[in-house]
């Protein structure tokens, strides 16, 4: 597990202010595995990473974004230093393909939001999928663990994020990662609409779901504490010794 130290600083700051701008219940956060992974979402606004990377990145994360995210007066200069990967979109560009490859072969996690821009339709059905994702998975053997919005984040207005189960694609490591991009994305698509069709039904009964979230909430302090220790004796163990 990667330790960016200026980013687990930045998060201590930024997470009060962002649970209290822009609250998001995140369901089956105790499923949540720190790691090598690409994190896919559906994208309604700029701020759809904020909420759960704070609440989910404890330690390090990257996340490719549009270059002209670098253009932000301050957030700009900042950005690149926590783990933003910038790309320029409508050409190949090799310097954050390399990049993200990079990041998942040792073993660290990358957001990307597979729409590969916002959704600006007023509607949560989401737009096409690019293939770059299932790129990715493939040449790295990395899962994809699909994330899914109920509604667009607001100042205030309380929205969900439902985790889904992670997705391998063992079965299609021998094949052409040319032919198989295209069915990958395809269901990739597929997966995130049924888990959108879920969290749906979910927020027909409040009570149940809110019970469901304070269990969840008690298994995630559990977790986290552990996952506190098995840190602090990894660094103990990598940590150099002293010569007597």
């Amino acid at each position: 597990m990667e330790n960016n130290k200026f980013y687990r600083i930045i998060r201590r700051i930024i997470k009060p202010i962002t649970n209290c701008l822009w609250p998001v219940k995140i369901i089956n956060a105790n499923k949540f595995v720190e790691g090598k992974g690409i994190y896919v979402c559906n994208h309604f606004t700029m701020l759809d990473s904020v909420p759960f990377v704070t609440d989910l990145f404890e330690y390090d994360f990257n996340a490719l974004m549009k270059e002209e995210s670098l253009d932000l007066p301050i957030i700009g200069k900042i950005l690149p230093k926590i783990g933003v990967i910038s790309i320029k979109r409508g050409e190949a560009d090799l310097r954050a393909i390399k990049k993200c490859m990079d990041v998942l072969k040792n073993n660290q996690p990358l957001i990307v939001f597979p729409e590969g821009t916002r959704n600006k339709t007023g509607n949560k059905q989401m737009l096409e999928f690019k293939d770059g994702v299932a790129m990715f998975a493939l040449k790295t053997k990395s899962p994809i663990i699909p994330m899914i919005y109920y509604k667009p984040i607001k100042t205030f207005r309380k929205t969900y994020l439902l985790i889904g189960d992670p997705m391998y694609l063992d079965e299609f490591y021998g094949e052409g990662v040319k032919e198989a991009r295209s069915e990958i994305t395809n269901k990739l698509k597929l997966r995130m609409e049924n888990l959108q069709a879920q969290l749906e039904e979910m927020l027909l009964d409040k009570k149940a779901l809110k019970k469901l979230l304070k269990a969840q909430k008690i298994e995630c302090k559990q977790i986290r504490k552990q996952n506190k220790l098995e840190y602090k004796k990894q660094q103990m163990l990598a940590a150099p010794k002293e010569e007597k």
